[in-house]
């Protein structure tokens, strides 16, 4: 599920310390869990079924469970839910 290529990335964070020059990296988002990856820093990965960027956890686990597809889920879920109090 990982891939060698470095994902492009997505957004720009800036970590200061009080006592301390900060820290300027690029990150993205991973698309299963939704976590923040600093690009270069963890070493996250590509998931071929989706086609999007992952972070190293995600990459590990070697399936694919996109954000999107888990929301679905609870919606659905939570559909069912109401219909059962309803009926």
């Amino acid at each position: 599920m990982r891939k060698a290529t470095v994902p492009r990335p997505q957004g720009y964070a800036v970590v200061s310390e009080p006592d301390g020059p900060g820290q300027e990296w690029d990150t993205l988002t991973c698309a299963h869990c939704q976590r923040v990856v600093f690009v270069g820093r963890d070493p996250g990965g590509f998931c071929r079924i989706c086609s999007k960027p992952v972070c190293g956890t995600c990459a590990d686990r070697g399936r694919c469970n996109p954000y999107e597809r888990q929301l679905e889920r609870a919606e659905r879920r939570a559909a069912l839910w109401r219909a059962m109090e309803e009926g």
